[in-house]
């Protein structure tokens, strides 16, 4: 059965008085920030590779010192994360754990702190970039690394300066969905005092409306203006999240509602064989979006032991890297949560949830939020 001809649509008739887009100029919100983060490189020849372009210049130790603060993360794990600073890069990862599941756990909140910084980063208005640690870190005796983020000063990488409210470039124009609102490029609340103090959960906030839901999956995996790299993917967009050399499919989104389960679409056209035609001929197929496909019915509580909506993150492959990009799209759902004034919790997902979440066509499930 084909979305059009479900009623499930996540529009609101209105929106709501604290979705307010009325900004003074000086305020730099979460929804801005999401928009405007990218990587950042030094640029060299007539070929731009990324929209931050750094201008060799290190960033004071105040400014390292403030990103730092924001790796202060939400925990679910009883391992040790790490940042050190080694020749003078940043590092960031976690002890070394002999407990298969706290070792996954610790892959997926080492990558809500990569987030952090990059957020951190953005909100300062400085460059980074994650430097390769391998797709499932590297070993430095008793810690692995997982990312050496690079953090240096840059130009503005937009004709605005430092950020963007913008959705698309006129090549590639933003389709907009049919079951979702668009979501908001800009709020009424600071970014930076809010990724210093993010939590797991809230139990005294508003329920979430539709337009909350909508904003949510935006901030988990949605489309922003940027380039992600010059080859294959440089005519999509980037994301609210780092991705792995321009990687699409790493990961999923699912949501659980109203008893029923659906996709988070971010790109009309399905990505896994666009990457194949786009290999071969040069070519980019569709445009970018943000949108629900309806998959299936389900019970939610009988597959999650929690009743209500959720938002489920999956991984694609057994690696590291999809790990940490669940950390990011968590640690992007935590805080815009945040932002939004209502009532959430979230849990990485134990192996019998995996296993209870499988017969409902989600491979992988990682982590959830539920509203």
């Amino acid at each position: 059965m084909t979305s059009a001809r479900m009623s499930f649509s996540l529009h609101d008739s209105e929106p709501k008085a604290r979705a307010s887009t009325q900004m003074t100029a000086d305020v730099v919100s979460i929804e801005k920030v999401l928009n405007s983060r990218c990587s950042s490189s030094l640029e060299t020849g007539s070929k731009k590779r990324h929209w931050g372009t750094l201008t060799s210049q290190r960033s004071p130790e105040n400014v390292i010192n403030q990103i730092l603060r924001c790796c202060d993360i939400p925990r679910f794990s009883n391992g040790k994360l790490l940042h050190w600073i080694q020749d003078g890069d940043l590092y960031l990862g976690f002890e070394k754990s002999k407990n298969h599941h706290e070792e996954r756990l610790l892959h997926v909140e080492s990558g809500m702190q990569q987030e952090a910084v990059y957020l951190a980063c953005a909100a300062l208005g400085v460059g980074t970039c994650i430097k390769n640690q391998g797709i499932n870190g590297t070993g430095y005796e008793d810690k692995i690394a997982t990312s050496r983020p690079l953090v240096m000063e840059m130009g503005d990488p937009y004709e605005s300066g430092k950020f963007t409210t913008k959705a698309s470039r006129p090549e590639k124009p933003f389709k907009r969905g049919k079951n979702l609102r668009e979501p908001a490029r800009d709020g009424d609340v600071e970014c930076l005092p809010q990724l210093e103090h993010i939590a797991s959960f809230r139990k005294s906030g508003s329920s979430a409306t539709e337009t909350d839901i909508s904003q949510l999956l935006w901030a988990a995996k949605g489309r922003t203006p940027h380039y992600i790299r010059l080859h294959v993917w440089n005519a999509m967009y980037g994301l609210t999240i780092p991705t792995w050399t321009g990687g699409q499919n790493h990961t999923s989104v699912y949501l659980m509602k109203d008893k029923r389960l659906f996709c988070y679409v971010n790109w009309t056209k399905n990505l896994f064989w666009i990457s194949r035609i786009v290999l071969r001929t040069g070519l980019t197929l569709g445009d970018p979006t943000h949108d629900i496909r309806f998959v299936r019915n389900v019970k939610i509580q009988a597959e999650i032991d929690v009743p209500g909506r959720a938002i489920i993150l999956c991984q694609n492959e057994k690696t590291g890297r999809a790990l940490w990009e669940v950390g990011y799209m968590l640690e992007n759902m935590l805080l815009q949560a945040k932002s939004l004034g209502i009532s959430f919790t979230s849990k990485i997902l134990k192996q019998d949830d995996i296993k209870r979440l499988e017969s409902n066509i989600i491979s992988n499930a990682v982590a959830a939020l539920f509203l």
